[in-house]
């Protein structure tokens, strides 16, 4: 078997797998032949994986993240009842032995999931890391999350109720993928990924039962606001949103969001907001009482050129 092919029946044991490291999702962002995995084995089992989008930009193969992709990384299988000295030697170990079997390229760049908390073996490997920050909400009933809102959310979603705006469910992906154009409209930026990547990541998810997406609409029955969530065992996404901008102000998307959040809580899972370092969006999302969690950029430059052309892009 090939290691894709291990890796596929791995997915399939492995619940904790996040879902942007799942098989389907990789065949569905990078395409079926645009990803392969590292994966480190055992006595027979495989204990540690690293799957990895490969693509070229310029003459340089790289290794980056592909689209509406927020994390991947290393997922690693930890023996039973290790202590903390013995958890810290097996990471060092899967991890070494995953760097070792990493493809050869001009660069590498992946954003690791927020568990990973100890990147020093590739520190050692001459890689870099830059600390990023998500949102989470967690293990908080609805009504302290409720306490926890900032006070215009409070504010907005008392007046959305009031005026009509109901939410609901829907797979209108056309509908979602219309407000989430205008909101790239909005801030003059072309949308970065297509109806047919949309729908078919849409598609795939539905299969795979880690989708929803909740509307928001006015008393004239005019959608004004949407979401993309997606999820797997432990947590629920916030992947992408829209807003119609003709009605921005009516707080749609903040009860759109409340929603989402009561999904996640009452089906046990956290919601994760995806972070950004835009600092109106870390507002926005910090507003609603979430917390603020890290997780790693691992980056390494191995082409000279492209070490070159750093350098000079710092002193400039």
């Amino acid at each position: 078997m090939t290691n894709k092919q291990k890796y596929r029946d791995f997915c399939k044991k492995e619940k904790d797998i996040p879902i942007f490291s799942k098989d389907w999702w990789l065949d569905s962002v990078c395409g079926k032949d645009n990803w392969d995995v590292v994966l480190f084995e055992k006595g027979g089992e495989i204990w540690g994986s690293l799957p990895y989008y490969k693509t070229k930009k310029a003459i340089f193969e790289i290794i980056t993240m592909p689209k509406l992709t927020q994390t991947m990384g290393v997922y690693i299988k930890y023996p039973a009842k290790q202590k903390y000295y013995k958890k810290l030697s097996w990471e060092k170990e899967v991890m070494n032995n995953l760097i070792l079997n990493l493809p050869k390229v001009d660069y590498f760049s992946q954003n690791f999931d927020k568990r990973v908390t100890n990147w020093l073996p590739f520190y050692w490997a001459g890689f870099k890391q830059t600390t990023r920050y998500t949102y989470v909400i967690e293990n908080i009933s609805i009504k302290d999350l409720e306490n926890n809102f900032e006070t215009d959310i409070r504010r907005r979603r008392r007046k959305a109720y009031k005026i009509g705006i109901e939410v609901f469910e829907s797979d209108d992906i056309e509908k979602f993928y219309e407000l989430n154009s205008m909101t790239f409209l909005r801030q003059g930026i072309k949308i970065p990924y297509s109806f047919e990547f949309v729908k078919n990541l849409y598609t795939v998810c539905k299969q795979n039962d880690a989708v929803k997406m909740y509307f928001a609409k006015n008393s004239e029955n005019i959608v004004i606001a949407a979401n993309f969530l997606v999820y797997d065992d432990n947590s629920v996404y916030y992947l992408m949103g829209g807003i119609h901008p003709d009605f921005k102000d009516l707080g749609g998307m903040d009860i759109v969001q409340f929603e989402s959040i009561k999904f996640a809580l009452e089906s046990g899972r956290a919601f994760d907001f995806e972070g950004s370092m835009i600092e109106s969006i870390e507002r926005y999302f910090r507003s609603f009482g979430a917390m603020q969690k890290p997780y790693f950029n691992i980056s390494k430059i191995n082409s000279k050129l492209l070490k070159i052309r750093q350098l000079i892009k710092n002193k400039c």
